[in-house]
């Protein structure tokens, strides 16, 4: 993820490219490659194949090598390459690979004798990592791999991440989980990146610059101050069976280490539209040529970020609207706004396939409006809806009641998801607060998308289904302006404290913060450093110790996740070498958690008739859920168990070749089955697939 951008940058000497040092080379190549490597993935996969791209990408990362080969040698004849390692490149470094090594250890897997330790993320990465095997096979645009309903339905999401995933795979020769796994420290890289990149151009912080990006580096491990309620309700709430105390509450603000490693496609969106309107700005005030070029890889940027993720592009054009009214009419200022809108403009006619295809394919996406107006939940409300202000408002209009509740609690729960980052703000916001120093123009851009980001991500909903995922990414913009603003506070109290001694540019860093506003702000900062530690060791041990308990009490639900990822690894592995890989299979659909549906979905590299017996059963990211009727009463019939003769005439209605059984089906304890009676391909102790054609 560094060839594209590099060599696009040399090409046409962005913005004196060729002149700049290697690392400020990398800083540019990496988010610049992700702008540009997504869209054409989805291009040439559509209009060629997979195969294709990856000839293409291999062919990338030659001539990027022969170009730093080039100029290594004409080094060695005299001619200048400087490197900009110093200062603090070994500090900058460090943090890149305690990062990567977080990351890595963070998603894989650990196993322990006949057990698989996974971590929380399995939850959405499962399904995720099943996409991008599911373009490994069918292509661009990829089938629904968990829904078959009279043959295969096209996959109706932002599914760009995963065409260029599997782009990767296929030219690496990785698998599709190992690909994923490294996409999420390339995702950091590429945040850290575009941040290094705004203080230079943005900014413009001069010879501060190292200084301020390790204060960004230490930012990115701070998040609300969440840690606090986490701990209250460990004291004093009973403890409840898959209850998280404190964490990821129905509309948390995410820390930049959770938003990487649940969802890295959303962070890569965000950072491809802030790309982009880095390019409209330096633009505004660059020569012709490099206007063209900001025009061009703006608009490869903005196409790969709606491909990305359709909520944070969405927030981001309706940011850039009233930026742009607001430029126009306050500033008086209109360059940059002419030239996003014409990068806004290229990037309509890249997506012109992608667009025709959600608006003209034949799958029927389950329910109405994608978004819906609702007040945004920060802190539960039940216990306001059950006080008497409430409870009668609340039996006669629950909707009303429950959002005029969200806006009672909205700024109190604003203050715990943001802690020091709302201090930020308010030490921008108010002049006595940062010294009556005058904002910068960049200054008061970067305040203007947070107060413009508020309505939007605070009003605004996800209606696909019951998760507000919308009011988790949305908030992924402005949550990029407070970073940036948290670094200018932190630098401006070090140049203020005779302790630190720094001698910077200070024009536009707020000096002299109240001694009380400055201590509760050093509070946040640090209670956000715990809360993003609580949330690592979270998302790291949780299914552990529910695996633990499980055995302990054996009892619960769910059994030992841990043992049944195993055995899932073991039997699908077996059953991938056993059978086609155009086959259609078919595993128990009413999983007893979501720890062992995930394992299905890490395992089963094929297609599947229905994910799950639920509502739509599979067909909410493509097919006619009508299907759903059928298939899903007929499925936990067969799992209930059947006879032979009557699992064959279930698969030969719905397409099954291969159906799978674990001990733990109904079906498997009755030996008079189709578990025992049809002939199987994979008999293993406690996981067995059989052929049903």
């Amino acid at each position: 993820m560094v060839c594209p951008g590099y060599l696009a940058a040399w090409a046409c000497d962005l913005y004196g490219f060729r002149r700049r040092t290697l690392v400020e080379r990398v800083f540019w190549s990496v988010p610049l490659s992700l702008g540009i490597a997504t869209i054409a993935s989805d291009l040439v996969g559509r209009f060629a194949s997979i195969a294709v791209a990856a000839a293409l990408a291999v062919l990338c990362a030659a001539v990027w090598v022969a170009t730093l080969a080039r100029e290594w040698v004409r080094r060695r004849e005299g001619k200048k390459l400087a490197i900009g390692w110093r200062p603090m490149g070994n500090a900058a470094a460090l943090w890149a690979v305690a990062w990567a090594v977080f990351a890595v250890l963070s998603v894989v897997d650990f196993e322990s004798g006949h057990r698989l330790y996974m971590s929380i993320g399995v939850q959405d990465q499962a399904a995720r990592i099943n996409w991008t095997e599911s373009i490994l096979h069918t292509g661009v645009p990829p089938a629904n791999p968990g829904y078959w309903f009279h043959g295969a339905a096209p996959m109706r999401n932002y599914y760009f991440w995963y065409v260029l995933c599997a782009v990767t795979a296929r030219w690496t020769g990785l698998g599709a989980r190992a690909v994923f796994n490294a996409s999420t420290v390339w995702a950091g890289f590429a945040l850290a990146a575009l941040a290094g990149l705004y203080l230079r151009h943005f900014l413009r912080v001069g010879d501060r610059l190292r200084v301020q990006f390790l204060r960004v580096a230490l930012l990115f491990t701070v998040t609300g101050v969440g840690i606090c309620l986490a701990v209250w309700q460990i004291a004093h709430a009973p403890p409840q069976e898959g209850y998280i105390p404190g964490a990821w509450m129905p509309g948390h603000i995410s820390s930049w280490p959770d938003s990487l490693l649940w969802a890295p496609h959303h962070v890569s969106s965000m950072v491809c539209c802030m790309l982009a309107f880095l390019l409209a700005w330096m633009g505004g005030s660059a020569a012709k040529k490099d206007r063209a070029w900001s025009v061009l890889l703006a608009a490869c940027a903005l196409a790969s970020a709606f491909g990305l993720s359709v909520y944070v592009s969405f927030t981001f054009f309706v940011l850039m609207v009233m930026w742009g009214i607001w430029r126009l009419a306050v500033e008086k200022r209109g360059a940059a706004v002419g030239l996003l809108a014409l990068a806004g403009a290229g990037a309509a006619v890249l997506l012109v396939p992608y667009v025709w295809e959600l608006l003209n394919g034949t799958s029927a996406v389950a329910g109405g409006s994608v978004l819906a107006f609702a007040v945004r939940t920060t802190i539960p409300p039940e216990g306001l809806l059950r006080t008497g202000l409430f409870a009668a408002l609340a039996a006669a209009h629950p909707v009303l009641a429950r959002n005029l509740a969200n806006l009672v609690l909205l700024l109190p729960g604003y203050a715990i998801e943001l802690g020091f980052y709302l201090a930020v703000l308010a030490i921008f916001a108010v002049p006595r607060w940062r010294g009556r120093v005058r904002l910068t123009e960049a200054q008061r851009t970067l305040v203007f998308l947070v107060v413009a980001s508020l309505p939007v991500v605070s009003f605004i909903r996800s209606s696909v289904i019951a998760t507000n995922d919308f009011a988790w990414r949305s908030v992924l913009v402005p949550q990029f302006a407070l970073l940036l603003l948290g670094s200018e506070v932190l630098v401006g109290w070090n140049v203020d404290d005779p302790k630190h001694a720094l001698k910077f540019e200070v024009t536009g860093l707020p000096r002299r913060t109240p001694y009380w506003l400055r201590s509760v702000t050093a509070l946040a900062l640090v209670l956000g450093m715990l809360g993003v530690g609580y949330q690592a060791l979270i998302w790291r041990f949780l299914i552990p110790l529910v695996s633990a308990n499980a055995r302990v009490s054996q009892s619960g639900e769910a059994g030992d996740v841990a043992e049944n990822a195993y055995l899932s690894h073991v039997g699908y592995a077996a059953l991938d070498k056993a059978i086609p890989p155009d086959a259609i299979v078919q595993y128990n659909p009413a999983s007893a958690s979501y720890a062992w549906s995930e394992a299905d979905w890490l395992g089963v590299d094929h297609q599947i008739a229905i994910a799950s017996d639920q509502l739509f059963c599979g067909a909410e990211l493509g097919g006619d859920p009508a299907g759903c009727r059928v298939m899903a009463p007929a499925m936990d019939e067969l799992y209930r168990g059947e006879t032979a003769a009557e699992a064959r005439a279930t698969c030969g209605e719905f397409g099954i070749d291969y159906l799978i059984a674990r001990a733990t089906d109904a079906a498997w304890k009755d030996r008079q089955s189709w578990v025992w009676t049809l002939p199987a391909v994979v008999a293993q102790k406690e996981f067995r697939a059989v052929k049903c054609e």
